[in-house]
């Protein structure tokens, strides 16, 4: 299985020297489909992902999930922890079925699911630019920040955002509107990134369908300018792409991560 992957890693990305590369903890684990439950279920996805392709003591947390598949196991997250209360508002359930989840309730449900206190709290990362901040310097933060959790033995879930260059309802200013967010769960990225790199691939797990897939972070193009964050050119990712009207400019924004920061 092992082979079969590195395989797929070097076709994807070219023939990149294993010791210059990071990967997750537990190389050989499948990505999670959401597909078998829902189409708004790639939080939970993501977090069975995570825990099963981290260290010995993450993937013995998601292993006392009831379920003998890996349909059963989301929606046993689901019923279990997504059904609790938001933290956003208590009122409403952490997730349903037509708004997923936002990422301070997946962060909750991060840490609910660990076993032991000691194995270290889940943190939300938010990855926009800050008004002194050059975009490469936003380049070298995510890229350590990602590192860092991959490091501790918990691949980072990636909250990603397809947005478009459109005017809100009523105004006729144009920016950058999320159109749907989504999450997918990093496995791997260049263990070291060049001083004033405007780049760096990694590899990917996608919950819509269930793939290992490859991509690009890098830091806004003429085709993004005046966006404040990272771009993620996935292609195999096509979140949210119906929802772009016709040759409306979009791509996907990197917004923020939750893992062991």
């Amino acid at each position: 299985m092992i082979a079969k992957y590195l395989i797929f890693f070097i076709s994807s990305l070219g023939a990149v020297a294993t010791p210059e590369w990071l990967f997750a903890p537990a190389v050989d684990a499948p990505p999670a489909n959401q597909l078998l439950v829902d189409g708004n279920a790639c939080g939970p996805a993501c977090l069975l992902d995570a825990f099963r392709a981290g260290s010995e003591k993450w993937r013995a947390s998601i292993s006392k999930i009831e379920g003998n598949s890996d349909s059963e196991k989301i929606r046993t997250i689901i019923s279990d922890y997504a059904r609790r209360p938001s933290s956003l508002d208590p009122k409403k359930a952490r997730w349903n079925g037509h708004y997923g989840i936002a990422s301070p309730d997946l962060v909750a449900m991060a840490n609910e699911l660990r076993s032991e206190q000691w194995m270290g709290a889940v943190k939300q990362e938010i990855f926009f630019k800050n008004s002194r901040e050059k975009e490469t310097a936003l380049l070298a933060r995510v890229h350590d920040k990602l590192s860092r959790s991959l490091k501790k033995g918990l691949p980072p879930i990636l909250r990603i955002r397809r947005v478009a260059w459109r005017a809100p309802k009523g105004s006729t200013t144009k920016n950058w509107l999320t159109v749907k967010a989504h999450f997918v769960v990093l496995t791997g990225l260049p263990t070291k990134n060049p001083k004033e790199s405007t780049s760096f691939k990694v590899t990917y797990h996608e919950p819509w369908g269930g793939k290992n897939l490859s991509g690009t972070i890098h830091v806004p193009d003429a085709k993004s300018a005046g966006i404040t964050t990272l771009i993620a050119s996935f292609p195999g990712s096509d979140i949210g792409k119906k929802l772009v009207r016709h040759s409306e400019p979009t791509c996907l924004s990197l917004s923020s991560a939750i893992g062991l920061f």
